[in-house]
């Protein structure tokens, strides 16, 4: 690291424009306002600047669920949660190639031991803080019935609440638009002083420790530096939506997602240029798209496909053959497009009864809402028709698919699919692909239809048109590769040294599960908790530190 008190990379900076503060933060989505609002209850001053037009980043879009086991919900209604069961449940979904119960750590490198136990501890001081100073209220109730996704192996123990979410007043649950307005409304009460339209750009370092960023105005132009007198924290989010990085570290095309669009990189230069080591950088959390929604100026979609929505509904490939469990949770059913010879494209297929019943469900895209843009959809009559509409449509996006088509025997093909698909929808269960046997499958197909079959995520698919199809593909709900951090968020640099005033948390920094995914909540839970550290480990700084006075922010 440099040792220049205004050491930067590639900036023109306005020098008589400076800030400074106790703590500053980059992002507002759960990792950096929990950070914000943790060490500003503790008398840190702290200014917190978002790149986008408005706080939240991803967590404002999403479902707002945070995944906390041994949470204090659980414990005031007698739910058990063992450290040693869940710390071996997140183990195995993290490392399922190395996991061993012989081993001390579980088949886990030191460090996603660590970050994997730390986190059972953490993740319910936070969740418990954050309650206690009316930061975020919980409630449980939705999380009693909510399964994590691989309930069927045995380190998950059949537990049930671990899955929270923001509750308003009377206890009702919310989403994570409700999770950042609680956040935030803390966050100014404490004083925090956010700022949008600003982006990171650079760190600022002096005698070998952060000691500031350079941040970039988006409405009026110049960069400028801002002095955090104890730490930065960095809670930018990933590069969903930067194509070289997807390009360059992502192991499958990777159309778009649905993080926040100014997810795209951020912090991955600057680290790299003081030589941080990165890691995980070719996993996500991932999901299919509807491609068209990628192809349209913007990589951002509404949402992911959590599941194939509606009962009568499967997905093909360009020869007409399934090739997956439907109704697999998103992230692993993602994979089908991930390794040698997997697909780019997919069929969603699906019949007007599951449009018509299942568009207003919560996990219904890429189904259309109503009054929403039917584009991205390729309908007929019958699924002869509908087979030579999509060939067109295909034809039209040859530029940016490569020239993908249907195969010539894409209709037979279809036509004997269908047939064993409505024959194992009558019978209830699926031989071909076992969709319907893990609990998460059900809860988010949502509430049995008339029509539908013995298994409540089958049905057959209607005999009478119109039929309806999305191309799909890869997807993220975002990138988690980055800086390796400790407990508290500290970022480790070269020989896993802590980087002195150096902070990440959130989906900029590396998530010990790896390739793999807990639970719902399982990306929320880690930021919450991670950001939660990072305003601890600062606030502590704070208290100790002779040399660092409260002060306000100035600029």
């Amino acid at each position: 690291m440099s040792t220049d008190p205004h050491s930067t990379i590639g900036c023109t900076i306005d020098d008589s424009v400076e800030t400074a503060a106790d703590v500053v933060v980059f992002g507002s989505g759960a990792a950096g306002l929990a950070a914000a609002v943790t060490a500003a209850a503790a008398g840190c001053t702290v200014q917190l600047f978002e790149k986008a037009a408005a706080v939240g980043g991803t967590t404002a879009k999403s479902g707002g669920v945070y995944w906390v086991p041994d949470n204090h919900l659980m414990r005031e209604r007698g739910i058990d949660d063992p450290q040693a069961r869940a710390v071996a449940y997140m183990a195995r979904v993290s490392a399922p190639d190395r996991y061993s119960t012989e081993d001390p750590l579980l088949g886990l490198t030191a460090w996603e031991h660590d970050l994997l136990t730390g986190y059972y501890g953490l993740a319910s001081e936070a969740v418990q803080f954050l309650d206690d100073i009316g930061a975020l209220r919980s409630t449980i109730e939705m999380a009693l019935r909510f399964p994590d996704y691989h309930m069927n192996l045995p380190e998950q123990g059949g537990v049930y609440g671990r899955a929270l979410c923001p509750a308003d007043e009377q206890n009702r649950p919310g989403n994570g638009g409700d999770l950042i307005a609680q956040l935030t409304a803390a966050a100014t009460r404490s004083g925090v002083r956010i700022t949008t339209r600003h982006a990171f750009t650079d760190l600022v370092i002096e005698d070998g420790r952060v000691a500031g960023a350079v941040v970039r105005d988006l409405e009026n132009g110049p960069q400028f530096r801002v002095r955090a007198r104890l730490g930065v924290v960095l809670a930018v989010g990933g590069f969903t939506h930067h194509p070289e990085h997807r390009s360059r570290h992502l192991p499958a095309r990777v159309w778009g997602g649905c993080a926040a669009g100014g997810n795209t990189g951020d912090a991955l230069h600057p680290l790299a240029a003081l030589d941080i080591p990165l890691h995980n950088m070719d996993c996500a959390w991932w999901d299919q798209v509807a491609i068209e929604h990628t192809l349209a100026g913007t990589t951002e979609t509404r949402a992911g496909m959590w599941v194939a929505p509606g009962d009568s509904s499967l997905i093909v490939d360009l020869a007409g053959r399934r090739v997956v469990n439907e109704k697999l949770f998103y992230s692993d059913r993602a994979k089908v497009h991930i390794g040698p010879g997997s697909p780019e494209l997919l069929v969603l297929l699906f019949d007007e009864r599951t449009q018509q019943l299942f568009s207003m469900e919560q996990f219904a895209y890429p189904l259309a809402l109503p009054g929403e843009s039917t584009t991205h959809l390729v309908s007929g009559e019958s699924w002869e028709q509908l087979s030579a509409n999509l060939d067109v449509r295909l034809r039209s996006l040859r530029a940016a698919t490569g020239g993908a088509r249907l195969s010539g025997d894409f209709g037979s093909n279809l036509a004997a699919t269908i047939t064993r698909f409505n024959l194992s929808a009558s019978a209830g269960v699926d031989a071909e692909h076992g969709r319907g046997t893990e609990p998460i499958e059900v809860f988010f197909t949502g509430e049995p239809r008339a029509g539908g079959g013995p298994n409540p995520v089958m049905a057959p698919l209607s005999a009478d048109g119109p039929f309806h199809a999305v191309l799909v593909g890869l997807g993220t709900l975002d990138t988690k590769g980055g800086p390796r951090t400790t407990v508290d968020g500290q970022v480790l640099g070269v020989g896993g040294v802590p980087v002195d005033g150096l902070y990440a948390a959130g989906n900029c920094a590396a998530s010990p599960s790896n390739d793999g995914y807990w639970a719902a909540g399982a990306t929320i839970g880690p930021a919450l908790a991670f950001g939660y550290g990072a305003g601890r480990h600062l606030a502590a700084r704070r208290n100790t530190d002779n040399n660092v006075p409260a002060q306000g922010v100035t600029s």
